[in-house]
């Protein structure tokens, strides 16, 4: 028995022991964590709909050098309300809240990504549900691969949305898309066709160096805080029709390879056009500048 004031004794080999046994449990969990953790790293998959599942339940997504496959879907949310009731003359309206951040980096979607879908492809599509997607947090996708469609039509990012660097193999739909915080297309290729018409844009929207390989449609557009354009390549039709610039612009070293149709556009200054190259045939019939008639180059 030990008094109350007494050391208990540990000879010296027995030390040791219970010092090398915790250590060896200490090493080996080591290794399983660093294991573990390695696996999740190295992982270069995921599908889709681990994706809406991790979103389901209110986890941000951050994902980097990942190959997403399957269709990713932002219309199979369960966070959804219907906005508007179906009946005669009228379509039934699904707006579906993705509440956490997106971050998406050097990443490969082989699949379709949608945040935009209407039931039904036949004669009465415009009578069939619509679902749409809203982003209330950051989403990027930084120098990512899109091997199939894209679409955010109708969709509203209340923060910011960057698509920096990112290659889209084929048609992207940005139409009636409403950003509210700042937006960067900087660098970005496209090679089907790039719909932007009616988008609009609250902040100020960075698409400088961009490549469009197909026709680029801005008509309707309106970028109240500035937009900058220098460096972009139109290799095909580029419609700016309508579109309003009460900032500015910068078009810069800007090369028109097909048709430029500026037709009744708004600019104002300071409207940087200096390298521009307006090479086969560009339309500023009703442009003006400042309130006054712009005659182009």
């Amino acid at each position: 028995m030990l008094h109350n004031d007494a050391t208990l004794f540990i000879p010296p080999r027995h030390y040791r022991c219970i010092h090398k046994t915790t250590a060896m449990r200490f090493v080996f969990s080591f290794l399983v964590f660093s294991c573990f953790s390695l696996c999740l790293s190295a992982q270069s998959t995921i599908s889709a709909e681990k994706i809406i599942a991790q979103l389901n339940a209110g986890t941000d997504v951050a994902l980097t050098g990942v190959t997403i496959t399957g269709d990713l879907d932002f219309t199979l949310l369960d966070d959804r309300e219907e906005t508007q009731k179906g009946g005669w003359g009228s379509q039934q309206q699904w707006k579906y809240h993705v509440r956490n951040s997106l971050s998406f980096v050097d990443c490969t979607f082989e699949g379709n990504v949608w945040a935009y879908r209407v039931e039904g492809k036949g004669s009465n599509w415009k009578s069939e549900p619509v679902h749409i997607a809203d982003f209330h947090e950051d989403v990027l996708f930084r120098n990512c691969k899109f091997e199939e469609d894209v679409n955010f039509k109708y969709t509203r990012f209340h923060e910011k949305a960057d698509f920096p660097g990112a290659d889209f193999e084929e048609a992207v739909g940005f139409k009636y898309t409403e950003f509210n915080e700042p937006a960067d297309f900087s660098g970005i290729e496209v090679e089907g066709d790039a719909d932007f018409k009616y988008t609009k844009f609250d902040r100020y929207v960075n698409i400088a160096a961009a490549t469009f390989k197909e026709e680029a449609d801005f008509k309707y557009t309106k970028f109240p805080r500035g937009v900058d354009l220098s460096d972009v390549v139109f290799e095909d039709d580029a419609v700016f029709k309508y579109a309003e610039f009460p900032q500015g612009v910068n078009l810069a070293n800007t090369r028109f390879r097909r048709d430029a149709d500026f037709k009744y556009t708004k600019f104002s200054s300071p409207a940087n056009f200096d390298g521009t190259d307006f090479g086969n045939d560009a339309d500023f019939k009703y442009t003006s500048l400042d309130g006054r008639d712009f005659k182009g180059r």
